[in-house]
């Protein structure tokens, strides 16, 4: 209680609060990893990685990224090496939806050849309770593995190495009986109960994924659907983008003249998403062109100061080719880059005194040409900034409503738009209280609203040249 005779102080809460800024450039990517090359348990869940050799230790890895039909295998390996490696962003969220302890199959004993005291195993192979090694013909008490063999994966083996000490050491060949991995078990609907996966982030790192993506998976119309409806509600209360890809198969676009055609017929037209084709070639590895545009967006976001205001169109990208599914290269000129791009509305690459990602559309567009919505860098800034009030915010659920609560929260958004404003990241930005806009029957029910108006820079994506011969000057160089 306060003196009744003498000074008393107390605290007042502070008008304006510093804006807790939303994460930008941190993207999910869900699929499969050979967990069991990095001799970990499968665990669901998103985890974080900042480096290629994290990723590879918490997860394990393999060039397989695709299987001998083209389809996804090891794709949370493209994405890990595409992002981590290849453009050295990070954070990155991987989401592994491969379970060694069920997605397997076993593989019947055989004697194999032992080479330099070692004998070679798929690297799917997994060193689990049914990997029994024994003499040559199977008959007797199986090798020990620490005392008789150790297990080893190397980037493309799984290798029964044999111990110096062993009773096996000089043996010409074992007897040996092992689960391997088997992905057939890994479907659609898989992928798209680990991209709701994103819903743990937020609690689990304090960090909000703003890019979904599922390279190898996304061209299956489902799954894309699935990326852009969580990437437009994470937690029901932060929005993002989905970066998926169109199918380059013979019933997909496999040439520039189908990708409008593929794109409506199969639903790539929400306005979360970025949709990208063809598939990108970097020396002999493929990848799926989102994992580029991934990669390129979120360097862009850190070149201007971790904010999503610049397209990631015209900006390099180190690739050496374009292909569809079955490898067949893909030229796209200028014109026909134009076709994809803009009339299209999806995100490719072009090769124009270097290679260049091309296209600053949604997938709404062209049927929504709103610029809040059709241009990716407007879209992902205004997510920004609806992702920033809410992170700032939070903590004022639940207090006294009153009018020094909802100055306090204007007041604050207000002088972060101005900062933004005064960098240029946003042509304009005011929050407001509108009367107008807050019946009482809202009031009374502990509701109030506010309005925000923002600009953010669109790209400057066609400019123009006029030229005119000047007889004047012709005449007049003449003339002197």
């Amino acid at each position: 209680m306060s003196l009744q005779h003498g000074i008393n102080t107390y605290k007042k809460p502070t008008r304006m609060v510093g804006v807790t800024r939303a994460s930008v450039g941190i993207p999910l990517f869900v699929g499969c990893a050979p967990i069991h090359k990095a001799g970990k348990a499968f665990e669901a869940g998103p985890v974080l990685v900042n480096t290629f050799d994290e990723a590879r230790e918490l997860l394990g890895y393999s060039e397989a990224w695709r299987d001998a039909a083209g389809g996804p295998k090891w794709s949370l390996c493209q994405a890990a090496y595409g992002f981590l490696r290849l453009f050295q962003m990070a954070p990155c969220y991987l989401v592994n939806v491969y379970d060694p302890a069920s997605n397997k199959t076993a593989v019947a004993a055989a004697d194999l050849t032992v080479a330099d005291h070692a004998v070679m195993l798929p690297e799917d192979a997994i060193d689990d309770a049914k990997l029994v090694v024994k003499t040559t013909g199977g008959a007797g008490s199986a090798l020990v593995k620490g005392t008789d063999y150790d297990v080893i994966y190397t980037d493309d083996a799984c290798v029964i190495d044999l111990l110096e000490d062993g009773s096996a050491y000089s043996a010409e060949s074992l007897n040996v009986a092992y689960n391997k991995a088997d992905l057939s078990g890994i479907n659609a609907a898989a992928i798209e109960a680990g991209i709701e996966q994103a819903e743990l982030c937020k609690g689990k790192y304090n960090i909000v994924p703003d890019l979904l993506c599922a390279p190898g998976w996304s061209q299956t119309p489902t799954v894309a659907a699935v990326l852009a409806a969580k990437a437009d509600n994470i937690n029901g209360l932060f929005h993002g983008m989905a970066v998926v890809d169109l199918d380059t198969s013979a019933t997909g676009a496999d040439s520039y003249d189908k990708v409008l055609t593929v794109k409506d017929a199969q639903g790539y037209t929400d306005e979360n998403t970025v949709v990208c084709w063809p598939l990108a070639k970097v020396g002999d590895r493929i990848f799926d062109m989102s994992v580029i545009v991934c990669g390129v967006m979120c360097r862009t976001d850190t070149n201007n100061g971790d904010l999503p205001y610049e397209s990631p169109s015209n900006k390099a990208v180190s690739l050496t080719g374009l292909v569809n599914k079955t490898g067949t290269e893909i030229p796209l000129t200028a014109l026909k880059a134009d076709s994809v791009s803009y009339y299209a509305g999806v995100v490719t690459a072009i090769n124009f005194g270097g290679w260049r990602i091309w296209g600053n559309y949604t997938g709404c567009f062209p049927g929504n040409s709103d610029p809040a919505y059709a241009f990716i860098c407007c879209a992902r800034m205004m997510d920004f900034l609806s992702n920033s009030f809410v992170n700032t915010f939070w903590s004022f659920i639940d207090r006294p409503m009153n009018r020094v609560l909802i100055d306090a929260i204007v007041n604050t958004f207000n002088s972060f738009l101005d900062g933004l404003k005064n960098t240029e990241a946003l042509l304009g930005g005011e929050i407001a209280y509108v009367e107008d806009n807050n019946p009482a029957a809202d009031l009374l029910a502990g509701k109030f609203r506010l309005d925000l108006q923002m600009a953010s820079a669109l790209p400057a994506q066609q400019i123009n040249l006029f030229s005119e011969f000047s007889v004047d000057m012709l005449v007049n160089a003449i003339n002197v």
